[in-house]
């Protein structure tokens, strides 16, 4: 069985793989910080976390100085969207403490 084509899958079998219609997708951020101590540093992530989860994202990544990770949908099959990657460039863009962030593209998360 070829893993990289789903025409030759059964929906079934798509769905265990998370391919075709049941793909997630996410995107990955890169931001550089100005947080100086690990009492600005829980702040920081209690607040960005707090807004992942309003707008029903999580988040795995972290770091100090070079902030990144990957973000994907809370949801069992659901995925991240443009708008969402927008709310979440634009909400780190808005942090005093936040320089430089990039995010990336829509991926498939279970096969980057």
């Amino acid at each position: 069985m070829n893993l990289t084509r789903i025409d030759n899958k059964k929906r079934r079998i798509r769905k265990k793989l998370y391919m075709g219609e049941f793909a997630i997708q996410g995107f990955e951020i890169v931001c550089h910080t100005s947080v100086a101590d690990f009492d600005q540093y829980d702040v920081f992530i209690d607040d960005f976390i707090d807004f992942l989860e309003s707008i029903d994202l999580c988040f795995a990544g972290g770091g100090f100085e070079v902030f990144d990770g990957f973000i994907c949908s809370t949801e069992r099959y659901g995925s991240a969207t443009q708008a969402q990657r927008d709310q979440v460039a634009a909400w780190l863009e808005a942090r005093a403490e936040v320089s430089q962030v990039t995010t990336g593209e829509l991926v498939d998360a279970n096969y980057l």
